[in-house]
């Protein structure tokens, strides 16, 4: 009896808990394989089926983003105004709906006016989750959700990459076209979930009494410490390009490394982010512990680097392969401790009637190194081979020195009147 309450105290333990947070991880769950099964197949039809060659294929996608961009912030200003819940409902019609419109498209135009229509709520996507987990869900179970959304949501791009790679075996149209489907109602299944979730409204400032105006909100462009700790968010998630994007390309065209180790990096990433991202998060636990997490990543996806220019000059295969599985693994787990540490510190100062737009203003960091970190980080190496890994390098703890100066306790004003205590001394009479 005592082995069998160990076992289920042990797996209740593993799952999130309160019903709101498995809510919002089953989501992550769910929204995360449709849009595996639509990555996975989205460039192949673009070319093939829609009428756009690979160049224009780029250009349209960037122009997509840059949209997405411009508008992360009002998203989030929307979320402050009318509640997180209730936006997400919108975007999650609005994209069910896109992603059956990308059938209809034929030509350039059309696809730049609906990927950028559809950008607007995919960049807005992430930071909404995070508003509406910080309106629902408190203390250490926060972060902790967080944790379980980023494990759950890789969980299913790997399933939904699966599901494609079946699918995709045939070539036909119509094959693509239920990858479109299925991401469609994936988003239908999300919002009818998001409907049974609580209803929360615009949040206001704790300070603010009942016939009190609140205070103003300062945005978050003019508060110069999230800005310095946005900033550093952006150049910390170069590790996200290095993984997607340079990786599979270093492997294959600087190393000697087999073709097929590019698998099992991926892979391998894969399973420790699902086992052990939430693991991470008991760690951090407010701002002072985030921040140390952010120099602890800093260094780990430091060696990474210094592993990987190190890949580079190995002259065996051997060689290869042990510099890069240590890269892989430094690189993810300074990847799991800085996701940990990016929530807990966008939690820690944002103001709770601002949540929506400062977190979305926090997600500008992550978007841009997701637009610009490809390209930056694969014309470095391509001008310097594995040397430019060492420049790399140094970005890194470079972004949580200047996290650092944004996240420090702010110093206490300097009073110059008299003491609390101290009674003034009354004035005495002139002669």
């Amino acid at each position: 009896m005592t082995e069998q309450k160990t076992w289920r105290t042990r797996l209740t333990g593993a799952l999130p808990a309160t019903r709101e947070s498995r809510i919002i991880a089953v989501n992550a769950l769910i929204g995360s394989m449709g849009t595996g099964m639509f990555l996975a197949g989205s460039a192949l039809y673009f070319t093939r089926f829609a009428g756009l060659s690979e160049t224009q294929l780029g250009v349209g996608l960037a122009i997509a983003g840059v949209v997405g961009l411009a508008t992360t912030v009002p998203m989030g200003m929307l979320a402050d105004r009318y509640g997180p819940r209730n936006i997400i409902l919108v975007v999650c019609l609005w994209r069910a709906i896109g992603y059956l419109a990308y059938l209809r498209v034929d030509g350039f135009n059309q696809f730049v006016v609906t990927a950028s229509l559809l950008y607007i709520m995919d960049r807005a996507g992430q930071p909404l989750n995070q508003a509406l987990v910080g309106r629902l869900i408190t203390g250490t179970e926060r972060n902790r959700t967080m944790g379980f959304i980023r494990s759950l949501r890789n969980l299913g791009f790997t399933i939904g990459f699966s599901l494609a790679g079946i699918a995709l075996t045939t070539g036909s149209k119509t094959a693509f076209h239920w990858l479109f489907i299925g991401n469609a109602l994936s988003f239908l299944v999300v919002f009818s979930l998001v409907w049974i979730l609580p209803r929360v409204g615009p949040a206001v400032a704790k300070d603010a009494k009942d016939g009190e105006t609140p205070k103003k909100v300062v945005p978050p462009i003019r508060d110069l410490r999230f800005v310095a700790a946005t900033a550093a968010n952006g150049v910390m998630f170069l590790h996200d390009a290095i993984l997607i994007t340079v990786l599979p390309l270093w492997v294959a065209e600087h190393t000697a490394s087999p073709i097929w180790m590019i698998t099992v990096l991926v892979t391998t990433n894969t399973v420790l982010t699902v086992l052990a991202q939430v693991r991470v998060t008991r760690h951090i636990t407010d701002l002072a512990t985030a921040t140390r997490a952010t120099t602890m990543s800093s260094v780990l996806l430091l060696f990474a680097c210094i592993a990987f220019a190190a890949s580079g000059w190995a002259d065996t295969s051997g060689w290869a392969i042990v510099t890069l599985v240590t890269a892989l693994l430094l690189l993810t787990f300074g990847e799991l401790l800085h996701s940990a540490s990016s929530w807990e510190i966008s939690f820690a100062m944002s103001p709770e009637e601002a949540q929506g737009r400062y977190f979305a203003f926090f997600n500008v960091g992550f978007s841009a190194a997701e637009i610009a970190g490809p390209a930056v980080v694969l014309w470095l190496l391509a001008g310097t081979g594995p040397g430019g890994w060492l420049i790399i390098a140094v970005c890194f703890p470079l972004s949580a020195a200047l996290s650092w100066l944004g996240t420090r306790e702010k110093p206490k004003p300097v009073t110059t009147g008299p003491a609390p205590h101290e009674e003034p001394v009354p004035a005495t009479d002139g002669s």
